[in-house]
């Protein structure tokens, strides 16, 4: 597979023009967080079934606000990745309509995927594991 890093500003010219050169099946868009870097890592993976090559583009972009330009009008299912992203990431996919919740109807909190997500402290807010004893960590009750 091969690697290609853009710019944000030329993340949606470089998709535009692999879909011309015969890149017409998308794989996947997902993102990758690097917390300590204060970016996103946005990418995705298409492939040239003619000439069986795949690609992997990808673009950083900040983690404040983070927001790129939608594939869908390139690849139609770049929308349900996309949306994905955009629920477990809190990544804004520009253009995409589709943007709503899919898997978290009714969350409550930052997207679950960011790595400063604290899972453990979600749990313990949201879900009573007043059965378990001191130090059980499976939550499940223990037999008189």
């Amino acid at each position: 597979m091969q690697h290609i890093e853009v710019s944000e500003a030329d993340y949606l010219s470089v998709a535009t023009r692999l879909s011309e050169k015969g890149f017409q099946r998308l794989l996947t868009v997902s993102a990758v967080d690097w917390i300590e870097a204060g970016i996103y890592e946005v990418y995705f993976v298409v492939h040239n079934l003619n000439e069986n090559v795949y690609i992997k583009v990808t673009t950083n972009i900040q983690r404040d606000d983070p927001g790129v330009p939608s594939l869908s009008e390139i690849w139609l299912n770049a929308a349900m990745h996309e949306r994905e992203a955009w629920e477990l990431f809190g990544i804004h996919f520009d253009g995409n309509a589709m943007l709503r919740p899919l898997f978290l109807e009714d969350w409550v909190g930052p997207p679950p995927f960011r790595k400063d997500f604290n899972w453990r402290e979600y749990v313990k807010k949201n879900f009573d594991l007043s059965c378990a004893e001191e130090g059980d960590q499976s939550g499940a009750e223990r037999p008189d």
